[in-house]
């Protein structure tokens, strides 16, 4: 650091100040902007947010979903353990696999490893819940279906155009020879 002989001082001088009310601090440090007064990242309480910051924080949390919303994209899965005991696994229904490879055996408490995971189906079974999943699965479906069907006609252009340019090359071969 570029710092004058009296900055250098200061410095030093905080520096002691906080290895001895940290003497065996290994944390990361903060400090405020302008201020050369450090904190560590392990005892000291983090610097206090700016209302602006607060207002965004709270705007942020009223959009999330509430626990009972998020309970309706959840998934149960059954896990057969090395063991031969099946243990159950709650995710998100967008996952296509469990990425747990060990888990806590509920028949023996040991930790086992997974064999096999087979999804069950939604973990909450409330009606309002399935017909809105089944809504939603509709909707995805048919998305994934529009995006297909315009991959495909996509492709049979290009197949079209490849097959119009080897039957040029054929007519080129015909009169060449």
């Amino acid at each position: 650091m570029k710092l004058s002989e009296e900055e250098r001082r200061e410095y030093d001088v905080a520096e002691a100040r906080f290895k001895e009310r940290h003497p065996n601090c290994k944390s990361s440090r903060w400090s405020y902007s302008g201020s050369r007064v450090t904190h560590c990242s392990s005892c000291c309480p983090p610097p206090p947010l700016s209302p602006h910051t607060l207002r965004k924080l709270a705007d942020f949390c009223a959009t999330l979903p509430s626990k009972e919303e998020r309970k309706k994209d959840l998934d149960t899965w059954d896990l057969t353990l090395a063991c031969d005991h099946v243990a159950q696994h709650t995710q998100h229904r967008e996952h296509n696999y469990v990425s747990a490879r060990v888990v806590d055996c509920p028949e023996c408490g040991e930790r086992r490893g997974v064999v096999q995971s087979v999804r069950v189906g939604p973990a909450y079974s409330d009606a309002a819940v399935q017909a809105e999943r089944a809504v939603a699965d509709q909707e995805r479906l048919a998305g994934e279906l529009a995006a297909a069907q315009q991959k495909l006609r996509r492709e049979e252009r290009k197949a079209e155009a490849t097959r119009r340019r080897i039957e040029e090359m054929q007519k080129q071969l015909k009169s060449d020879s």
